[in-house]
């Protein structure tokens, strides 16, 4: 026991024998962002677009070069104030090489889905199209979702679809409407869905987009009855130029305690990938359950879901800490490899409530624990990784796929606590955490962290057999505490380069963008299927 705590020791220290994450560039400082949302893209030519977007002051554009100048286009020919009052919905790169920004626009009675196309080569708007406008919408009757939009987009070819809810004076028109779009922004087909024949709704919980193939949609039949409730997952397709949708039963048990779910496509063996967090009470003890489905296409095949247990996870917590607790994560994201296999990664959280005037409220969110498992092709763990962690969210409920849900537009900054969470690169776990003189081996022993004043900027290398990575300084510095937002971040992995956003040590007020050399793994099984982690090539 004594000998692995003193290997996590180590694990935790900072290896220099290993290959570095270099900094190739930062730009001037500037005022950190207090409010609103923001996204860094790296684009095909070169450049790299950081957009802020705030409901007070509309959109914030920088724009640098290949040489990480930024490019200052003079006189500004847009007033990007005029876009306040909306919310950031999505941004990404089209297939012309220019960038995307979704904003939705509620000022009116009829909510708006503007699409604006932003030069790569001088940040200038060359396009304001209005792609979706929803009936009349009564909030009193709007239950189905709580955003009017919903982009999302397939990482390998761009093309993406638009999730809209859509209500007219007559309560039981209430509805979806899903439409398709190329990379170019060509329209593929659109499709309603208000509720089938016996009435009963159609919850929604993901959509997955296969290029201009079609759509998937994963929800729930809710019905009710007289004899009780029950409800049935279901697979919705909607093919290219098609109208209507079809629905297609899956074996995957249906539960009222489903917390979260969602769907990805693996393009390397043509199968979705179906995930759902249960919420199970154990001897009094609340738990989240993860179970996993395989669908294969296009002849939707559809395996049994099984339940995923953390064996590998809990043998190494055990063998690292003395742990004889089961390791209690949730699913946060599914990224998938060159080879057909794919990681799955897994947090604890811990939301601590209080009853405020007879109203649970949630206090805080102990983000705890980080795993990350890997499996092959066929779905057979064949490793796995433990990142010990405490920080302390105060106020926010994080839930099961908070991750997954990020990958289009970040959540907004809050209270600072965005520097407590971690983002994953293929091969890589980046956190702020503090150093080995402070961070207790056990992570149980821990004092959470509820500001990052003492912490660095580091990554865990997910190599190796042993149950904690070793772990290395991003920034290459002991004495100078440096911090990033690596939630914000954007990886491209042609060029192993990662822009992420950096605390000025000497100014807490400023960040700056910096641009880091990933470095080579000499086993490559981690790197994605031409795919980056928030800005998908």
């Amino acid at each position: 026991m004594k000998k692995t705590l003193i290997l996590c020791l180590l694990a935790l220290g900072a290896g220099k024998a290993r290959a570095q994450f270099t900094t190739i560039a930062e730009s001037p400082a500037f005022q950190e962002p207090g409010d609103g949302n923001a996204r860094i893209l790296q684009l095909t030519n070169g450049n790299t677009l950081f957009i802020h977007f705030t409901p007070k002051q509309g959109l914030q554009l920088q724009l640098f070069d290949r040489q990480h100048r930024r490019i200052d286009t003079l006189p500004p020919t847009t007033d990007w104030k005029t876009y306040k009052n909306a919310q950031l919905d999505a941004a990404f790169e089209s297939g012309n090489g220019n960038a995307t920004i979704f904003l939705s626009d509620r000022s009116k009675r009829h909510p708006l889905l503007r699409r604006l196309t932003i030069s790569a080569a001088n940040g200038l708007l060359t396009e304001d199209s209005v792609i979706a406008e929803q009936d009349k919408v009564d909030l009193r009757k709007k239950s189905l979702a709580s955003s009017d939009f919903l982009i999302i987009r397939d990482p390998h070819s761009g093309s993406y679809a638009v999730w809209m809810y859509f209500n007219t004076d007559d309560e039981s028109d209430a509805g979806y409407q899903i439409v398709h779009f190329s990379a170019h922004h060509r329209e593929i087909s659109r499709a309603r869905f208000k509720n089938f024949d016996h009435g009963a709704p159609f919850r929604y919980w993901d959509m997955a987009v296969i290029g201009e193939e079609k759509l998937c949609i994963l929800g729930m039949e809710e019905n009710k009855g007289q004899s009780g409730d029950s409800l049935v997952m279901k697979l919705a397709t909607l093919d290219s130029g098609m109208i209507f949708f079809k629905f297609h039963d899956l074996r995957f048990p249906a539960e009222a305690a489903v917390t979260g779910a969602f769907v990805k496509y693996n393009p390397q063996t043509r199968q979705l990938l179906l995930l759902q967090a249960v919420k199970k009470t154990e001897k009094k003890t609340e738990r989240i359950l993860t179970r996993s489905s395989v669908v294969q296409l296009p002849a939707l095949n559809i395996s049994f879901a099984k339940d995923i247990y953390f064996w590998g996870v809990n043998q190494k917590q055990q063998e690292a800490f003395g742990s004889e607790t089961d390791y209690n994560g949730v699913p946060q994201n599914v990224f998938f490899r060159a080879d057909g296999g794919y990681s799955i990664v897994f947090e604890e959280l811990d939301n601590h409530i209080r009853m405020m005037n007879n109203t649970p409220t949630v206090v805080s969110t102990v983000l705890a624990n980080v795993a990350v498992v890997d499996y092959d092709s066929t779905g057979k763990e064949i490793n796995s990784w433990i990142i010990p962690r405490r920080h302390i969210n105060q106020g926010v409920v994080m839930k099961p796929f908070y991750l997954k849900v990020r990958e289009n537009v970040n959540a907004p900054f809050q209270w600072g606590d965005q520097y407590k969470l971690f983002t994953y690169i293929p091969g890589y776990i980046l956190i702020n955490d503090l150093d080995a003189r402070r961070k207790a081996a056990d992570p149980s022993r821990q004092t959470a962290i509820r500001d990052i004043s003492n912490c660095h900027g580091f990554y865990y290398a997910l190599e190796g057999k042993e149950p904690v990575p070793q772990r290395d300084f991003v920034f290459n510095t002991e004495t100078d505490r440096q911090v990033a937002l690596f939630a914000f971040s954007d990886y491209d992995p042609v060029k192993r380069t990662l822009v992420t956003l950096k605390r000025n040590p000497g100014n807490k007020r400023e960040i700056k963008l910096v641009w880091l050399q990933v470095p080579e793994r000499k086993t490559e099984g981690h790197d994605m299927a031409g795919a980056a982690s928030n800005n998908m090539k």
